[in-house]
């Protein structure tokens, strides 16, 4: 048995890893979304809303879904290591990280899989030649 709900075969793996990015976002900030679970047209919350609601529904706002993608790519954004110095001379090539490769691809799935589940996202959150490639 799982804590998650049932959900159809149909859904993405994107848009499962999305729905456990809101689930860790609100559980973690106590997030409170509307109570009837749906998006406000100006991406304002319902003052009405409490944290409990949020975590009984899985629907956010707009404004919290780009919190949930900017948190996930600020998470790829901490595993990559800052640029080499130019004055150190030429920098050999190394690989990327398996944890940075991870936190890149989830970053990347969490934001296909909130467009997927209707939000709208900031373009400078949406991921660029990996969108087209997927």
């Amino acid at each position: 048995m799982t804590s998650e709900p049932e959900r159809g075969t149909d859904e993405s793996n994107d848009v499962r890893e999305a729905r456990l990015a809101i689930a860790e976002y609100v559980r973690r900030t106590g997030t409170p979304a509307r109570p009837d679970g749906s998006t406000s047209p100006e991406g304002e919350l319902d003052t009405a809303a409490s944290p409990e609601s949020a975590k009984n529904s899985d629907r956010i706002d707009d404004r919290t879904a780009e919190d949930v993608a900017r948190a996930a790519w600020d998470a790829v954004q901490e595993a990559t290591p800052p640029p080499p110095d130019p004055g150190a001379g030429p920098a050999e090539k190394t690989d990327q990280s398996p944890e940075l490769a991870e936190r890149h691809r989830r970053a990347v799935a969490i934001a296909r899989g909130l467009q997927q589940l209707g939000y709208h996202l900031d373009e400078t959150l949406l991921p660029g030649p990996d969108m087209a490639a997927g």
